[in-house]
């Protein structure tokens, strides 16, 4: 029960983080939506299932003990239930939208672009999320 959890958990991330990918290729701005309110509704539900299981400290799953931490052992079961998913890709409905995107920006990226890119990767995850949401903030309402 907590693979499948999981397992619908991490489907309805990927599926709201394809959706984003085609706003963009779309050149829209992306914005939360119902794909991302199933995103969290799926994930409280599996840290809900997975308190309520009250798991013992040595319980595993495909070899693996699972944490704990609520949150921890919530990552741990969907990085275990999307390997063994038969579906195919989450994002073929948007694909040609994402390869279009892709293809727009197909050029090297330049030096400036990549102090950029060293200085985003030297943040914390946290961090990064909030500079990345500012400048798609600061994009959808450019100042005069």
């Amino acid at each position: 029960m907590l693979l499948a959890l999981a397992k619908r958990a991490e489907e309805t991330r990927l599926d709201w983080q394809a959706g984003r990918a085609a706003v963009r290729a779309r050149g829209e701005t992306p914005h939360r939506n119902e794909a991302f309110a199933h995103h969290i509704q799926a994930n409280l539900c599996l840290l809900t299932a997975i308190t309520a299981a009250d798991l013992p400290a040595t319980f595993r799953i495909h070899d693996t003990t699972l944490s704990t931490d609520p949150v921890t052992a919530a990552q741990q079961l969907r990085d275990l239930a999307l390997p063994y998913d038969r579906h195919g890709p989450i994002e073929a409905t948007h694909e040609a939208a994402r390869q279009a995107y892709r293809e727009a920006f197909a050029e090297p990226i330049t030096a400036q672009e990549q102090q950029y890119v060293d200085l985003l990767a030297a943040l914390t995850p946290a961090r990064r999320d909030k500079v990345i949401a500012a400048a798609e903030v600061r994009a959808s309402h450019p100042r005069p």
